[in-house]
């Protein structure tokens, strides 16, 4: 039966491995521009799980020699030295630890974990990890000039790996000179100054002559040539990890890439020396990156790839070390607890206190792992949805709706039927459905313009993004009479029309507003959060609408503040919570959504100049999760999406319908019937 010190432990050990995750996450986050965060989180969807796996057998094979060495070394002191498993966990928890402080001070956790668990000495467990520091230098030189020679010999020689080889070996060196001579003739120097033993300063005094004695055991020991083929074995199943994770992420997301074993090698050398430099950063996220993205730079990949294939590298490995090394700590704290028991013949709990203080460690660890992963759900899926079935039987004709028998125009959305979104066009009051685009990538938020002639809408940068990812879109435009599509600009989401038809504005990198002339296709920036408006750089501008006659800005607020808001003359109003905050064709109300109707959400009408509100539609019946609402040029019909419950805007079972704004909501026409999704309707009527 597990006892209440084991129960404590458990708790502790779960609250610190969700910190760790909610912390991976979140250097994540830190380390990556927004515009890449998307694009990166595809790519470490499609990674290879059979190299994922491959690289947790190499971390195995790489950890017991690094346990294999710590024993060699451990053996010399004299110290009882724990067994070869036990060492392995030591290992595999100090893999995890050891990117967390930079300049390698996570390496400290070893000497912690074999010094209160295993009573080792800390001059025994000082010297062996100083020891083992410098044969991994070593064992790096002698790898980088292998690399060297084979480039000599069959590929062009980079000129700054030279200085990479001779950096570590004047490193080792320096080291070794460090370690030995100087060490000793610092100790023979200080006893002769006959410092005092008591205190703090003699603490030190004594803990470095021991580790001085510990030092010359190692080197009396006679263990140069198994700790170095041991050190070697290190470097080399800890390098063919990271190549197999390296092919893991390029071949599904980039197979032309430069593949090569050495040339790989080159970028992963870098990028370890990048991160051990004594630069302050968390899991070393920007270092890594940096130093492995300049050798793949210089071997002829492009910067952007570069750069995103050494951080889903560096992800992926940190996942994996950070899983096994949880795994070996909690495993860890159970043989100590366990072995603290036997020696003293307690089982007793730490009492109510600490039982309260690892319960709070729990839920700050639940809380800050689910908040940080909520930002990652926020990007939306990283796979297209499934294109669904028609629900009206082949041959059936669409069912008659007396609500249409009076309008003549037609409306458009984006609909998955046909794979990705392409726009689909419905004439009314016929009712007959045609595909206006078929181009493979992801096509949503269609906009008419005033005469009705042309529609602008965004087109996915690559074959899927979701339209949570604010960034990999370009605004093109479609000319309806002769079916030719042009893009307008790069880089741009969610456009809209000026009332004259001449200008487009839409949204750049999350937070610009931009205003595009057709005739000279100039652009301006008119908003910009962090420079002509009082909001952070990080506040994105959704679903921007530009009134010209009020000269205000309709806009949903997200990233660093949520709600919905009208900006203008530099004030932000706001107006409350919800989205697709919008105008009424005529200026005269504000519309959007918002929490409170009978599926969760529902229309709302806003007063502009007092930004009051009222309920304007909520519909009734199975479908009443409202989205996408969209006035009509004339004010007088409104179209939109609804679900039976489910909410993301390019995955749930959205369907079309139509309401005659002002007559009773039950009123209402379904335009589409189809269980794929369907979304972002725009009407326009003659």
């Amino acid at each position: 039966m597990i006892n209440r010190r084991y129960f404590i432990n458990i708790i502790v050990s779960i609250g610190i491995s969700l910190l760790l995750l909610g912390l991976l996450i979140s250097g994540v986050n830190g380390s990556t521009d927004a515009a890449l965060r998307p694009k990166l989180l595809s790519i470490l969807t499609q990674t290879s799980l059979g190299f994922i796996g491959l690289y947790v057998v190499t971390s195995f094979i790489q950890t017991f020699f690094r346990a294999l060495r710590y024993g060699v070394i451990l053996n010399t002191s004299g110290e009882s030295v724990p067994g070869k498993f036990h060492l392995f966990l030591i290992a595999m928890s100090r893999n995890m630890f050891v990117d967390m402080l930079p300049a390698r001070l996570g390496e400290l956790s070893y000497i912690g974990m074999l010094n209160r668990g295993f009573k080792v000495g800390a001059d025994a467990c000082l010297s062996s990890l100083v020891i083992s520091f410098v044969f991994d230098l070593i064992a790096l030189a002698l790898l980088i000039l292998v690399l060297i020679g084979y480039q000599v010999l069959f590929a062009d020689l980079q000129p700054w790996i030279i200085g990479t080889f001779v950096m570590v070996m004047v490193l080792s060196a320096g080291m070794l000179v460090f370690l030995y001579p100087f060490l000793q003739w610092l100790t023979t120097r200080l006893a002769a100054l006959q410092i005092s033993h008591k205190g703090l300063m003699g603490k030190l005094m004594r803990l470095l002559e021991s580790t001085v004695d510990s030092l010359q055991q190692a080197r009396q020991g006679k263990i140069v040539g198994k700790v170095l083929a041991l050190s070697i074995g290190v470097r080399i199943f800890k390098y063919l990890g990271l190549y197999l994770i390296f092919l893991g992420v390029v071949l599904p997301s980039f197979p032309d890439i430069e593949r090569e074993l050495s040339s790989v090698l080159i970028a992963l050398v870098s990028a370890e020396a990048s991160a051990g430099m004594p630069v302050p950063s968390f899991m070393s996220f920007g270092t890594y990156e940096a130093g492995g993205a300049f050798a793949l730079i210089a071997l002829g990949a492009g910067k952007a790839i570069s750069v995103i294939v050494m951080l889903a590298l560096h992800i992926w490995s940190q996942i994996i070390d950070y899983g096994l090394g949880i795994g070996a700590t909690i495993f860890f704290i159970f043989i100590v607890s366990r072995r603290s028991d036997a020696s003293t013949g307690k089982t007793s709990g730490r009492g109510k206190l600490w039982f309260l203080v690892a319960a709070l460690l729990l839920c700050a660890g639940l809380v800050f792992f689910a908040f940080e992963l909520r930002s990652v759900k926020k990007m939306g899926s990283f796979k297209p949805p499934k294109p669904g079935q028609p629900v009206l039987a082949a041959g059936m004709q669409r069912p008659p709706d007396p609500l249409l028998a009076g309008l003549n125009g037609f409306v458009i959305w984006s609909s998955n039927r046909f794979g990705n979104h392409d726009l689909v066009m419905l004439t009314l009051p016929d009712q007959q459905l045609s595909r206006l685009t078929t181009d493979p990538h992801t096509e949503y938020f269609p906009r008419i313009s005033p005469d009705g002639s042309k529609v602008v809408f965004c087109r996915s940068r690559e074959p899927w993004v979701s339209q949570r990812n604010y960034f990999a879109w370009d605004v093109y435009l479609l000319d309806l009479p002769t079916g030719e599509i042009k893009l307008l600009a790069e880089n741009g989401n969610v456009p809209t029309w000026s009332r004259d038809g001449k200008t487009v504005y839409f949204q750049r990198r999350g937070n610009q507003f931009i205003a595009h002339t057709l005739a000279d296709g100039k652009e301006r920036v008119l908003f910009e959060t962090g420079k002509n408006l009082p909001l952070a750089a990080s506040v994105l501008l959704e679903t921007p609408a530009w009134n010209e006659d009020r000269q205000a800005l309709a806009v949903t607020l997200r990233g660093g503040r949520r709600g919905t808001a009208v900006i203008d003359a530099g004030a932000v109003r706001p107006v409350g919570d919800g989205c697709e905050l919008n105008w009424s064709p005529d200026g005269s109300f504000l519309y959007y959504v918002d929490h409170g109707g009978r599926g969760e959400n529902a229309f709302y009408q806003v007063n502009p100049e007092d930004l009051s509100r009222q309920l304007w539609y909520d519909a009734p019946g199975e479908y009443s999760h409202e989205y996408f609402p969209k006035l009509a040029n004339t004010g007088k019909v409104l179209v939109f999406g609804a679900s039976s419950g489910g909410h993301e805007h390019d995955q749930a079972d959205y369907e079309i319908f139509l309401w005659p704004v002002g007559t009773p909501m039950e009123n209402t026409a379904r335009l589409s019937f189809h269980t794929g999704n369907d979304n972002w309707p725009d009407i326009y009527l003659y």
